[in-house]
């Protein structure tokens, strides 16, 4: 069986040598054909096709907290012109490192007793979006927004504020509630939030009954089933916050005393979105209330399209 291969390859060779011994004839025909052959000069270049309008970096704001959610209920820009950016912010200025071991000049008890002060704040942005879909894109945060706290009112069973930030072309207000001298139910409350386009339109949700953040005092461990509904624009939203305790935020350098407030489990459903979110505060209670740092990140559908978008935003100087 060894000697197969040997006696195959044997008659091809015969057979490739053997024959009869007639000439090659080859002959040749025209066919059409496009090809130049020799050296041609470069056809000319054709003229530029213009391109596609620029598609906005930020097609929708990425919300710098929950309480924003849901994103304004407009449609995602498809193309289109940027938006006009707003008056611009100072550059962020080198910060002196902080001390691991230098103690915050203010405690942040575990409850509110006096509102925030009328003031704006630069916030310090790292984050990115997604968008998914025929016109798929992604971006990043501006490295800088501005917060504004404004509608600063104070009673006798507690206050209430706002706090307003743009990013791109819509301004976002958040309405705060903080419910001190009630017999039960005392917290810091989400009232209301409120978009508003550079070219004057207009998009809110109402969450019946408010949603509480946290109920105050704050206590280490305390956790809240949140769920509410806004009637007028079918939207519902729910979550668990969970005090998770103290924790440090260096604005600028400085170290500030404040409470984490973790939120998780987040769902927000209405006719046009489906979204799931996390999100971490760090609420300065000794100044009111605000905010001194926040972690958001979220994903789901908004309309025919997948969005994606997650940021960490930190103040960048003391409150007063």
């Amino acid at each position: 069986m060894k000697r197969l291969p040997l006696a195959l390859g044997a008659l091809v060779l015969v057979t490739a040598c053997g024959g009869p011994d007639r000439s090659l004839s080859l002959g040749f025909k025209e066919v059409p054909s496009d090809v130049v052959l020799g050296a041609q000069t470069s056809p000319s270049p054709s003229a530029p096709v213009a391109s596609a309008p620029a598609v906005p970096a930020v097609p929708l704001p990425p919300p710098p907290s929950v309480v924003t959610l849901p994103p304004p209920p407009f449609e995602v820009p498809q193309a289109g012109p940027e938006p006009a950016p707003p008056a611009p912010l100072p550059t962020a200025a080198a910060c002196p490192p902080a001390d691991p071991l230098a103690a915050p000049k203010l405690e942040a008890p575990p409850t509110i007793t006096r509102p925030p002060a009328t003031a704006a704040y630069l916030f310090d942005n790292v984050g990115t979006f997604s968008v998914s879909g025929a016109n798929a894109r992604k971006g990043t945060f501006p490295a800088r927004t501005l917060r504004i706290v404004s509608n600063v009112a104070n009673g006798s069973g507690g206050m209430t504020y706002d706090v307003a930030e743009r990013i791109g072309d819509i301004t976002t207000t958040t309405s705060y509630r903080v419910t001190t001298g009630a017999p039960v139910d005392n917290g810091l409350f989400i009232t209301r939030t409120t978009y508003r386009r550079a070219n004057g339109e207009v998009a809110t949700f109402t969450p019946t009954p408010p949603l509480e953040l946290a109920a105050l005092p704050l206590v280490r461990g305390a956790t809240t089933d949140q769920r509410a509904v806004d009637p007028d624009t079918q939207t519902a939203m729910s979550f668990t916050s969970t005090v998770e305790g103290k924790s440090r935020v260096v604005a600028c350098g400085e170290p500030l005393d404040s409470w984490t407030v973790h939120l998780t489990e987040g769902r927000l459903i209405s006719p046009s979105q489906d979204l799931d979110f996390d999100s971490t505060y760090t609420i300065g209670t000794q100044f009111g209330g605000l905010v001194l740092r926040d972690a958001i990140a979220f994903t789901g559908m908004d309309g025919s399209v997948g969005v994606q978008r997650s940021n960490r935003a930190t103040i960048s100087t003391v409150p007063k």
